[in-house]
């Protein structure tokens, strides 16, 4: 059985990794500025990450969300005084693709709308409703194709408030990178931003501030969401090889509500 041939792959083979180096199977050592979609930012095996990992492997690898994780909530705490996010909750996924579906859901289910504000050149995952909010069309199939995601010129503010002036009441969220990674390097403007931000004062509009990994690297733990003054979002995506949604505890009760029905 051969590989799904998803990528042109550079021919060399990656065999170890320490810190921002990478070796080849021929011993050749490269600087690494890659780091495995950005999500290695503490450096590759890291001694502290590595030992967390095998004690963890020691003790339990898996067991159902069914039952208490203490783990998890030692997370959850942490991460609340990383993000000084206190009143938001925490839900755990696998992947970015994941938590970008989870918001969009958690804004649909909360504001009982249909429409996504999304922007040209935007990667938010390839599953079924964050492709569909991704500006490539080569990636997204005749099935996930819907009326409901409104792609905007990214850092556009008069075609954002045209679009709310048309469609304010009909739209649950808007989704955007801080800084976009796979379309290049391109960095959302504080007042495109703010200007965001201000759209839902006056409805019960969701943001979905994905942070995509690179930025990370560039402007710290949390500095992108920072330079606004909102409220009412969510927060997606994160950490070293954790991803995840944040977002008020309002809305995580909605989602929940919804699930148990």
């Amino acid at each position: 059985m051969s590989l799904f041939n998803v990528y042109p792959l550079n021919p060399i083979a990656i065999t170890k990794a320490a810190g921002s180096r990478v070796w080849d199977d021929k011993g050749q050592e490269y600087l690494d500025m890659y780091g495995g979609h950005a999500v290695i930012s503490i450096g590759h095996t890291q001694p502290h990450w590595v030992k967390r990992i095998e004690d963890q492997l020691h003790a339990i690898a898996f067991y159902s969300n069914s039952v208490v994780m203490p783990i998890q909530e030692e997370l959850a705490t942490a991460l609340n005084e990383i993000s000084g996010k206190k009143d938001f909750q925490l839900f755990l996924c696998n992947s970015g693709a994941e938590a970008n579906e989870n918001a969009l859901k958690l804004a649909s289910f909360h504001t009982g709308r249909k429409k996504v504000v999304s922007f040209t050149k935007a990667f938010h995952g390839r599953t079924s409703l964050a492709v569909a909010a991704t500006d490539n069309p080569s990636i997204i199939a005749p099935v996930n194709e819907t009326d409901n995601i409104i792609f905007l010129p990214f850092n556009d503010i008069a075609a954002l408030q045209k679009c709310f002036a048309e469609q304010g009441t009909s739209i649950a969220a808007v989704i955007i990178e801080g800084i976009q990674g796979v379309a290049g390097i391109y960095v959302a403007d504080d007042a495109f931003l703010q200007a965001i931000f201000a759209e839902p004062a006056e409805s019960t509009l969701t943001i979905d501030l994905e942070k995509q990994t690179i930025t990370i690297d560039t402007t710290g733990a949390s500095e992108s969401f920072e330079i606004n003054a909102y409220k009412k979002t969510c927060m997606l995506n994160g950490y070293d090889d954790i991803d995840y949604l944040l977002s008020m505890k309002e809305e995580i009760e909605q989602f929940e509500l919804n699930l148990n029905k």
